[in-house]
């Protein structure tokens, strides 16, 4: 029994170890520095879920940040856009045409997007823009746990519990006081991929 508890921890850490997110961004600094938006919109935390409308199931989760600048925290997320970039799982310079073209990227036959948005203190906002930073470059199917362990740091979304599951940050976050809920559909088919 050890030998074969041995054998499986050995070969578990194998294949995590083979999980590196090949879609991690490495923007330079500058770059970065340079396309930084500032929203003039009170502080808030947007919560993003890609929705599966046959089975009406989370599967994949990303936040919105608008604090001191605006990004969207993408942990193991795959889209890429050449004017928005890309630090590990972190957009930077997120204006609010690029959100809705990062909404509309996802948003497409047979999935819709659900946008949760909640007002937060600007110190709060830059606190969990400096958490996301912090961890870097999630593997994929690690999107649901790298976005509510961001969350759950914070007393506020303490009861948004570390899950693999994107349905379940979904629905805790319907429970929160003031939520504000946007439904995005499109019905186009196939990736939605833009160079330009």
């Amino acid at each position: 029994m050890r030998a074969l508890k041995a054998v499986f921890l050995l070969g578990l850490g194998l294949i995590l170890a083979g999980c590196v997110n090949p879609n991690a961004g490495t923007a330079p600094a500058e770059e970065i520095a340079a396309s930084r938006y500032a929203s003039p919109e009170p502080a808030f935390v947007s919560l993003i879920t890609v929705v599966n409308e046959r089975t009406d199931f989370g599967e994949h989760t990303a936040i919105l940040i608008n604090g001191s600048q605006q990004v969207i925290y993408d942990p193991a997320g795959s889209f890429r856009y050449s004017k928005l970039p890309r630090r590990d799982d972190m957009l930077y310079g997120v204006t609010p045409q690029y959100a809705d073209y990062y909404n509309s990227y996802h948003a497409r036959f047979g999935y819709y997007v659900k946008v949760q948005k909640v007002e937060v203190s600007r110190e709060l906002a830059d606190q969990m823009i400096a958490a996301a930073q912090a961890r870097g470059s999630v593997p994929k199917l690690f999107c649901s746990i790298a976005a509510s362990d961001v969350l759950n740091d914070f007393e506020m979304f303490s009861a948004v519990r570390s899950t693999f599951f994107p349905d379940a940050i979904m629905k805790r976050f319907t429970s929160m006081p003031g939520v504000e809920t946007t439904i995005i559909r499109e019905d186009d088919i196939g990736q939605n991929i833009r160079t330009n």
